[in-house]
């Protein structure tokens, strides 16, 4: 390694060999940018004494860092005299990528303390299509209103995903977690009710007890996580049935399943949040209000797999807080 790094030092080709093909060649065997830093400052300020005034250090420090330097290469890179310090041939081939060197480190070294001062970066995000168009979309709207140096993307997908394979960096999911290289944080659990059109009860009847659903049309959910398919089951404060429905309509999202409902097409369990404003308005219909079904719980799910970046935790964070509150305001939609 030492004899390659001499031959380019030695060819002189500073147009041949690219500050990253000397970074490359030097960089396993310095450890310390300090010594190129050291040279640097050298050459700049026209001698070592001069260069550790700059530095800050003791004038020893720096001819032991411009030594050990020279040591890597295998060359000496100045010409020391009573009176003048020049620069070898091999140190006026390596001072001009040497800068490039600090630069690129200290950009580097800028970069990680904007991150640590102020959020910034991309975020690729997951949400099934119902959180994602009407809960997820507002708050990563605030998130990157109250940081603008983040960007942001929100992919709307029922199916499962594979993190990793996809690129997300988190995701916003309902029902309990089973991918074991995801961390799931728990954000809200979210009641749901059994709810049907007043045209569909003037038509059918209101049912007085579970066994009455069976004469009404359901409508079910293609979304396994939502158990909601063909299996109803129900709570009292005595007691547990379970009602096997088949559903005369099945739908791909829950913010169609609502308007199959308020189309008088049949019965279905919808989320509270999703439905506060129809029952508040009437135009849906709560049924066997002393009959509850089981709530859902939302995640926010992200890869074991790498570093969490200061941006992701702040955003997962964010959404721990912000969701509950907004599922508050029912009357949203």
């Amino acid at each position: 390694m030492t004899r390659r790094i001499q031959d380019v030092l030695r060819s002189g080709g500073v147009e041949k060999f690219t500050v990253y093909q000397i970074f490359n060649l030097c960089m396993t065997r310095i450890n310390d940018l300090r010594q190129v830093r050291a040279f640097v400052q050298v050459c700049d300020s026209g001698s070592i004494s001069a260069a550790a005034r700059v530095l800050g250090v003791p004038q020893p420090t720096v001819s032991r860092q411009l030594q050990a330097l020279e040591k890597v290469f295998g060359l000496p890179l100045v010409r020391r005299d009573t009176h003048n310090l020049s620069l070898t041939e091999a140190g006026r081939t390596l001072l001009p990528d040497a800068k490039k060197m600090l630069e690129i480190s200290d950009r580097v070294g800028q970069s990680l303390t904007d991150e640590q001062n102020n959020l910034q970066g991309h975020l690729r995000i997951v949400s099934v299509v119902d959180i994602g168009q009407w809960i997820a979309s507002r708050i990563l709207a605030k998130f990157c209103a109250l940081h603008p140096a983040i960007t942001a993307e929100l992919h709307l997908i029922n199916r499962p995903t594979n993190f990793i394979e996809e690129g997300f960096d988190c995701g916003l999911l309902i029902g309990e977690p089973i991918d074991e290289s995801l961390v799931a944080r728990h954000i809200a659990n979210m009641p749901r009710s059994l709810v049907a059109s007043p045209g569909l009860l003037k038509k059918h009847g209101i049912p007085a007890r579970p066994d009455d659903l069976q004469s009404l049309p359901w409508l079910g959910i293609l979304q396994p996580r939502f158990l909601a398919k063909s299996r109803l089951l129900l709570r009292s404060a005595e007691q547990e049935v379970e009602l096997d429905q088949k559903p005369t309509l099945l739908l791909d999202s829950i913010t169609a399943l609502r308007e199959a409902v308020r189309a008088d097409a049949g019965f279905a369990i919808l989320p509270n949040w999703i439905a506060a404003k129809d029952l508040s308005e009437g135009t849906l219909v709560s049924l066997l209000p002393s009959w509850n079904v089981a709530n859902m719980n939302m995640f926010v799910s992200y890869s074991t797999a790498r570093q969490i970046p200061r941006r992701l935790r702040a955003f997962v964070d964010f959404v721990r807080e912000e969701v509950p509150l907004w599922l508050d305001t029912r009357d949203s939609l």
